[in-house]
Order: C-alpha cells, then structure tokens, then sequence
C-alpha cells in the first residue's frame, strides 16, 4: 500500500519520519480511548448495479461484526417509514427527504460512544436517462454524519452489463455514455463536497483484491485519528534514539521536500502519474487538495494518503517512487552534514516529511 513505511536499515546514520503515511501496528496493540470520538461511518458510494451490496456482504464475510456493522441504506429507510420502502417510494420529495436525514442520523447515533464502524451502502443521486440532470439526494444530515466515502469506481461498460443481466432487480436501460456521464458527475461532485465537510474520499478500483484491501482500509479507519498518528511519531522518534544506544547527544532535525532539496518529491510524483495514466483528471490533485477548506490539516494529510492509495497498487507505486528519487538532488552542503554526522557516535539525524517518506529513503541512501 502506498502509505506503508518499512524502517530504515539500521545502519544509516539518519532515519525519516513520515508522521501522515505510517502503516499501523497490529489493531490487537492499540489502545486509543473511544471518548468523544465521533462515530467512524463508512459510506460505500456508486452508481446502481456497480456492485455495492456483493461488496458490502463481501466486507461482512472478512470483517465480522465484532467491530462493524452493515447496512444498506434503503432497508434502513424501510424499517423506519410505516408501510416500509414501497410506501417511501410514494412519499412527496420533503418527506423523502425527512426520512433519508432520519436513517442516516439513526445510525450515527447509534454507534457514537461505541467504538465500533458502520458501513452503510448508498446512493448519491439519483438520474433517469431522459433527464439531463440527476437529482442529488445526499443530505446534509450525510455530509454530517459520515466520517469516510468510499466510491466504487467501475467500468460503465461494465455496470451497463451487470444491470441487463442483474435477474432480482429490474432495472431500466441505460447507455454506456449516459452511465459513463452520470459517474463522472457523481465522482466530482462527491469529492468536492467531502472536502468541503471534512470528509475522507477514495476510489475504490474492482479487482481480485478489492474485499481485501478495503478490508484494511476499514480496519485503519477504525483506529486512525490524530491522537494515534501523534503516538506513532513519537514511538518512530523513540526507536530512532534508541537505536543509537545511548550515545546520541545530539539531533539534528532537517525537513526534506524543497529544504534538503530544491525539487519537491510530490510534485514529481504527480507529475510523472499524470504522464503516465494520461488522465484528464487533475493532474496535481494535493494542491487541489490543500487549496480547499481542509487546509494543512490533519484531515487533509490523510486525505492525502488515500489519493496515494487509489492512484497506483503497490507494485506500481514503489515503481514511480524508484523514477522520482533520481529526479531530487540533494543540496551539497547537506550531503557533506549528514556525512560528517555520521561520523560522530553522539549525533544522529531526523529527515521530517510530509511527502513520501519511500522517496526520501531512495534519496538518502544513494
């Protein structure tokens, strides 16, 4: 995964912390408290046919409902509306809207001082083929309520097949284009208002390994919050002095990204995504990312993460980190610091990134 970080070999004479894009440790070992937390609600967003519910009983099969519980959204608003989903489906819009706020903020409630992860199958908006624009119903009561959204990003060749083939469910015919149309708009729309409501958002790419991977995905969702980011930074700088011994006196503490070195590592990472994937999409989407309400945040960075983890699998990931680390070129008087300070027993150094602690690896060992 993008945000795994292996330790540095032992004897460099410096290690990298990358406080936003730390693996954590096994869940068994952690122990963050649960007060005051706000309830972790996962949404799992695409368009109808995409393949939410076989995901969603997938995830219920390798999660458990220990720690997680699932819910289509739909059978939430059918066992609170009297007469059920078919009675909804005749309800005026106003009052649509009424109950969609309810069964969302029903299940926030519920699971606020529990500590365990909802995950809730939904839908964002709503578009016949012979109008030209959807009906967005995701309420504000959502916006408020989910803490995660992941969207399931499938071909529209493929919906467009699922859906005519699909025997328990009578769908209407819809186009590849309009299909294709249609999640387009969803996938920039949703983005943009979890940014603006403080929301993590991800795509999720189908594969062999999907139920897998959000698997994990969820398991770090539970525990992750700035309180536990903030420990493992300090468990990393712990090992760091440790490893010296006892004899480190002194600590010299360098940033990297455009500090150690004129480039920035993140900025060639995009870079060399957007020449490779030739997307029309934004092509240096953590500018986007930190030029909008969320700021320099915690969220922010670990909205980073996620644009990482839905932009390259692993292979392909350690594969652009390898082409960008080539590109930075270290300032010589650093070099020449860190080379001497690895000649005294009592001084250790600390590379600080909020980039791509992978890159800054490559870097320093060459």
């Amino acid at each position: 995964m993008a945000n795994n970080c292996e330790d540095a070999p032992s004897n460099m004479p410096f290690s990298t912390v990358d406080p936003h894009l730390s693996q954590p440790p096994a869940l068994e070992t952690q122990s963050t408290s649960n007060k005051n937390r706000k309830a972790v609600v996962v949404g799992i967003y695409g368009i109808q046919g995409c393949g939410k519910t076989f995901l969603l009983n997938q995830l219920k099969d390798s999660l458990g409902q220990d720690h997680f519980s699932f819910y289509d959204g739909s059978q939430m608003i059918a066992s609170l509306v009297p007469g059920g989903l078919t009675a909804f489906q005749q309800l005026e819009e106003k009052d649509t809207l009424h109950w969609r706020q309810r069964a969302i903020s029903t299940i926030g409630k519920q699971y606020s001082d529990s500590g365990r992860v909802a995950i809730v199958a939904g839908h964002f908006m709503f578009w016949p083929k012979e109008e030209e624009a959807g009906q967005v119903v995701c309420t504000k009561n959502d916006l408020d309520t989910f803490t995660h959204i992941l969207y399931l990003n499938v071909l529209a060749e493929d919906i467009s097949k699922r859906r005519l083939a699909d025997k328990e469910r009578t769908r209407p015919f819809m186009s590849v284009e309009h299909l294709r149309k249609r999640q387009q708009v969803e996938k920039t729309e949703l983005r943009s208002l979890c940014y603006q409501h403080g929301i993590l958002f991800s795509l999720l790419f189908p594969g062999p390994n999907l139920p897998d991977k959000v698997s994990t995905l969820l398991r770090d969702f539970r525990q992750h919050e700035e309180e536990y980011n903030l420990s493992l930074v300090e468990s990393r700088l712990d090992e760091v002095i440790v490893a010296g011994q006892g004899k480190v006196e002194t600590v010299l503490v360098l940033d990297a990204d455009r500090t150690l070195a004129a480039e920035d590592s993140g900025a060639l990472f995009w870079k060399m995504v957007s020449n490779t994937h030739q997307s029309g999409d934004d092509k240096y989407p953590l500018k986007s990312l930190f030029s909008s309400p969320l700021g320099y945040s915690y969220t922010a960075f670990r909205q980073a993460t996620l644009l990482y983890e839905e932009t390259a699998d692993d292979q392909e990931f350690d594969d652009f980190c390898e082409k960008v680390a080539p590109a930075i070129t270290m300032h010589p008087d650093f070099v020449s610091l860190l080379q001497l300070a690895a000649t005294q027993e009592h001084v250790g150094a600390v590379v600080v990134t909020c980039g791509l602690r992978h890159v800054w690896e490559k870097v320093l060992e060459r």
